[in-house]
This record gives C-alpha cells, structure tokens and sequence, in this order.
C-alpha cells in the first residue's frame, strides 16, 4: 500500500506558479457558478412559493 503512494510521491511535481493561478481562478469560477445557480434555484423556488 505505500509502495503506492511513494511512487505517485516520487512522479509529482509542483506545479508552477502559472499552473497554480490558472487553478485557483478555475476553481474559483466554478464555486461562483455553482452559487449562482444555487441563488437562483433558491429564488426559483421561493417565487413558486415551494
């Protein structure tokens, strides 16, 4: 079982700072869109009066 992790660990590498801030902003648009859609299911909802 660690002989599994020692390998992934041994092949990783850190990624770049470009990498990282290319990440960062995807993740982040994907938790604002995902709390977008939230708002407006809450919205939709509440409208409909469920």
């Amino acid at each position: 079982m660690f002989e599994n992790y020692r390998r992934v660990l041994r092949t990783a590498k850190r990624p770049t700072k470009e990498e990282f801030k290319r990440s960062t902003l995807l993740v982040g648009l994907g938790m604002l869109a995902v709390g977008a859609m939230g708002l407006v299911i809450n919205l939709l909802f509440q409208l409909v009066g469920l």
